[in-house]
């Protein structure tokens, strides 16, 4: 269930992709979380974000097939919150604030791409696959 083992040099290039533009979309999500939130506004559950997003990055990093979906789910959630954010920050002359939120947009579109494609899914379900599971699988 817990795969802890990182072996990114192996990985194929769009598990890479993935895995860097996931992780690079959370840094940047942090530092305008951190950065352009007020204190108050949302109660500041700093510890769990980051907590979140190094958990997030690191079981996705470890090929974990429920990691890569509970990460679409995620990124999705934050995709459709910055376009939100994306449509007011527009309307104003905020280009720190424009930046950032384009930079996360960009980021986690192209990270849930690369999680979302054939050959990175099939790389997530047989990389922890026992060798009974690849057996039968080559009978079928």
């Amino acid at each position: 269930m817990f795969n802890t083992a990182i072996k990114f040099k192996t990985y194929p290039n769009n598990v890479k992709k993935a895995i860097v533009c996931l992780t690079l979309g959370w840094i940047v999500h942090l530092i305008f979380y951190f950065k352009f939130l007020p204190g108050e506004v949302l109660a500041r559950s700093d510890v769990l974000m980051v907590a979140v997003g190094l958990l997030v990055c690191f079981f996705v990093a470890s090929i974990n097939p429920w990691a890569r979906m509970l990460s679409l789910f995620g990124n999705i959630v934050i995709l459709v919150t910055y376009l939100y954010l994306a449509m007011l920050v527009f309307q104003k002359p905020a280009f720190g604030l424009q930046v950032m939120t384009t930079s996360v947009i960009v980021l986690f579109s192209l990270a849930t791409y690369y999680l979302l494609r054939k050959d990175t899914a099939e790389f997530f379900r047989s990389f922890n696959a026992t060798k009974a599971q690849v057996d039968e699988k080559k009978i079928d």
